[in-house]
Formats: C-alpha cells, sequence, structure tokens
C-alpha cells in the first residue's frame, strides 16, 4: 500500500467523514481498553494498591500513600503489553470472512516519578511528581482485510498523565492526598471508509469504493486530578480514592485516498481541519489490607469506572466544505456524533505479598475479575472488550536503598460472539445503505510484563 496522500478529488464529503468514522474508533479504544493494573509492583498484586499504597505508584491508585515513600524517593518501571485479537467477521450478507489476527508492535509504556519530603515543614508534607502512560494495546491490521471499516492501525497513538500531588499527614495514622494531573492524548488512526454514491446501486462493502484514511489529532491539555485517603492501624489499612473524569477535546487533520471507482474523479475539498470531544471516566476505588504480621500482607479492593458517560463521540469540522460537486456546487460537512452505548464497569481484586527474607526478597501474586464496558451491540475490532480475568505474579529485591520489581499478569478474556451488531460501518455519501460491521467472534488474550527499580534518599 503506498503512503496515504491527501487529495483534491473527492466526491461527497468522502474524505472528511472517512476522518470521522477514523477518528471514532481510535479515540474509542480508551473504553474497555486500557488495563485495570498497571506498574510492576502493582501488578504482581493484581492492582490491589489502594490500602497498600506506600510508593510512587500511589500517585495513579490513591496519592495519600505517597505519604509513604520516606524523605525522597524516585521510581522508573516500563511496561510491555502482549495483546492478541482474532476476529472472524460475518459479514453484511451473511457471509463468513476469512480470520484475521491483530499485529500489534512492542511498545514500552514508561512510569517515572519522585518525591520528596521537606523537614522545614515538619515532615508532614510530601510532594511528588509522576508521569505514566496507561497500560493498553495497539493493533494492527491488513488494509484489505474483512475488519478494515472498523480498524486498520492505531500506530503512532499515544497518552501520558503528568501529575502533580501532595500528601499529609494529618493525625498519625490518617493520611489524605490529592493531584493535579494533565492529560496529552494523541491519536494516529488508519481505517477504510466505504463510499457508494447516491447515483450508484452499488454494493455497500464493494471495495472500488473504499476509502483509505489516515487521521491524527492531539489534545495537549486536559485537566483532570485525583483524590484518596488512607487509615493505618497495626494489623490493617483502608484506603479509598476517586479519579475524577477526563474531559477530551481534541483538534486535528486528515488525509485520505479516494476510492479507485472513476466515478470520483472531479471535486476538490477546502479545509481539513476538524475537533472532536469525548468523556474519559470517573473511577472510584476502595481497599482494604490486612497485615497480620509485619512479613504478609493481603489486600481486597473494589473499583468502579463510569464508563456510560462516553455516550457519544462527537465532531465538528472546521469551516469544510466539498467544492465543484457535479450537481451539487458547494457541499458543507456538518457536525455529527457516533452512538458509544458504553457501560459502567466494575473489578474485584485481591493480591498481597510475603516477605521472604525480611528486607530483601518480596513474593507476589493476585487475581482480579472486571466487567466489559462493551455491550456486544457496539463490540468490534476497536474496542474488543469483555469480562477479563487476571492472574499476576510478581517480586522484588532489595540491595541495600533500591528496590528491583518485576510483574507478570496473564489476562483470560472469554470469547464473545456477536449477531446483532449496532457498529455500523459509515458511508457519508449514502447512509441508508451502511452495513453493521462488527459481527462474528472474537478471541482475546493478554500478557503483561513490568519491570521497575525504587530508590530512596
Amino acid at each position: 500500500m503506498t503512503p496515504i496522500r491527501r487529495s483534491p478529488r473527492l466526491r461527497r464529503g468522502s474524505a472528511l467523514l472517512a476522518a470521522l468514522a477514523a477518528l471514532a474508533p481510535s479515540l474509542a479504544f480508551a473504553g474497555g481498553m486500557f488495563f485495570p493494573a498497571r506498574g510492576a509492583r502493582p501488578l504482581g498484586r493484581a492492582g490491589s494498591f489502594v490500602a497498600g499504597a506506600d510508593d510512587l505508584e500511589a500517585a495513579y491508585y490513591n496519592p495519600a500513600g505517597l505519604a509513604g515513600t520516606g524523605h525522597g524517593s524516585a521510581l522508573l518501571d516500563v511496561g510491555l503489553v502482549f495483546q492478541s485479537v482474532h476476529y472472524d467477521r460475518v459479514d453484511s450478507g451473511g457471509n463468513a470472512q476469512p480470520g484475521v489476527d491483530s499485529d500489534n508492535g512492542i511498545l514500552p509504556i514508561p512510569f517515572l516519578g519522585v518525591s520528596w519530603r521537606p523537614e522545614k515543614l515538619g515532615n508532614r508534607f510530601t510532594f511528588a511528581f509522576a508521569a505514566w502512560a496507561p497500560y493498553t494495546g495497539i493493533p494492527q491490521y491488513d488494509w484489505t482485510g474483512p475488519q478494515r471499516y472498523s480498524l486498520v492501525s492505531l500506530g503512532g497513538t499515544a497518552a501520558l498523565v503528568a501529575e502533580l500531588a501532595v500528601a499529609v499527614r494529618i493525625l498519625p495514622e490518617l493520611y489524605v492526598g490529592a493531584g493535579f494531573q494533565n492529560l496529552y492524548f494523541s491519536v494516529s488512526n488508519k481505517t477504510v471508509l466505504a463510499s457508494c454514491p447516491s447515483q450508484l446501486n452499488c454494493a455497500p462493502e464493494d471495495p472500488r469504493f473504499d476509502a483509505p484514511t489516515q487521521t491524527k489529532a492531539t489534545s495537549a491539555f486536559t485537566p483532570s486530578g485525583n483524590l484518596g485517603i488512607l487509615y493505618l492501624h497495626k494489623y490493617f489499612r483502608v484506603g479509598a480514592s476517586l479519579q475524577l473524569p477526563y474531559w477530551v477535546r481534541a483538534s486535528g487533520t486528515v488525509a485520505t485516498r479516494i476510492p479507485s471507482d472513476p466515478q470520483f474523479d472531479g471535486a476538490t475539498v477546502v479545509g481539513n481541519s476538524i475537533d472532536v470531544s469525548l468523556n474519559l471516566p470517573l473511577i472510584a476505588r476502595v481497599g482494604f489490607e490486612a497485615r497480620p504480621t509485619k512479613r504478609v500482607r493481603v489486600e481486597l479492593g473494589f473499583d468502579y469506572e463510569n464508563w456510560s458517560t462516553q455516550d457519544a463521540i462527537r465532531f465538528t469540522p472546521n469551516d469544510v466544505y466539498i467544492d465543484h460537486v457535479v450537481g451539487v456546487g458547494r457541499y458543507y460537512l456538518k457536525p455529527m456524533s457516533i452512538d458509544r452505548s458504553m457501560q459502567d464497569t466494575y473489578s474485584v481484586h485481591i493480591g498481597g505479598e510475603l516477605d521472604v527474607l525480611r528486607d530483601r526478597l518480596t513474593v507476589r501474586a493476585g487475581y482480579l475479575f472486571e466487567s466489559s464496558a462493551v455491550p456486544d451491540e457496539t463490540l468490534s475490532v476497536l474496542t474488543p472488550d469483555g469480562n477479563k480475568h487476571l492472574l499476576t505474579v510478581g517480586g522484588s529485591v532489595r540491595i541495600g536503598p533500591i528496590r528491583l520489581d518485576a510483574g507478570y499478569g496473564h489476562v483470560f478474556q472469554p470469547d464473545r460472539t456477536v449477531t446483532d451488531s449496532r457498529s455500523l460501518q459509515l458511508n457519508p455519501i449514502q447512509p441508508n445503505i451502511a452495513v453493521p460491521v462488527g459481527n462474528g467472534r472474537y478471541a482475546v488474550a493478554a500478557d503483561i510484563v513490568s519491570a521497575g527499580i525504587e530508590g530512596r534518599f
């Protein structure tokens, strides 16, 4: 496939609305596609790290736990996600299509944090800076595969959260914390739009009317924040945190190659700018950690994620129109939205750690169940979510003030078969012939590996 270039030869708005179709899936991958545990040490506990948070990963799980990072600390860890997606599509005519498999590249997913506790403030305040990316897969498929109307590639997509946080010791046994966050979100998406014009009686999946499209959009400033509280006892800890939602407002451009059918000669597109808006959820976490001895810690946790806030993704073209359209003249492109119909999720997890050699060697294990954010009706390779079971193991080795961490988790996701898809192919020229593109069987699994190093001073 030759590189996609923006072409002046467009018909009835296919280029820009192809971009809109492309951008919607690329942003929608957030829904149900961020894995529920991140960070080498918390991963070993299956994300059970709300009550037990006492290192810089607390910036993500519970900022009150930053009070446990000592007079100063630094933490660096890197995760790798190996996600596999196999899709056997059933097309709009009820015909089984050849199966496709995602080709996920290997992309290191970082966390970096530092904290310090100023003595002049009575050692009651701990300040921290942390930056991290969520654990997710970056799928890629063939341009001509049966999944092409849903997704070709998300390669180049990136999300990074930066946080400034403070934790305060209100009482010896009571900590509170809060963080100010900014999400930098950049998406690069490739997909294919069906562009059958209204005056032709063409098949809705005729490859002659395919419009390969690449969309890029960025939201450099998307503020949010989180809050947390911890209560400490000799034999247990109780924690809770609240991650506030993100309201993403992204701007971008589009590059499209027109279909091969000669019907698409002669038109010119003016403008290539679009704005996109969507919401990412509020997350509430609670945890109870038992510490029956100094060497044993076991935490039971519950998370709630308000994914129903993403009811739609909305797109607004900025003075973009198609000129010299035969029989039309000038055709302005209007705002549109795509129904997401996301649903709230919950997860239950248990994890713990055991000091095998006190202050030298620690082992961990955990289990997590998370419900799906995507109903059958809107499931596709864009968001191949499902109920998840996560089994994890991990460990740490201490060498003086240095701690080396490692964690591994395997995601088991039951296969899903969709027969009543509402995930439609987008055809901006003749929308009444748009057909479902989400029917078929989905088989998804993932392995997560993470390693990190912490130093305290």
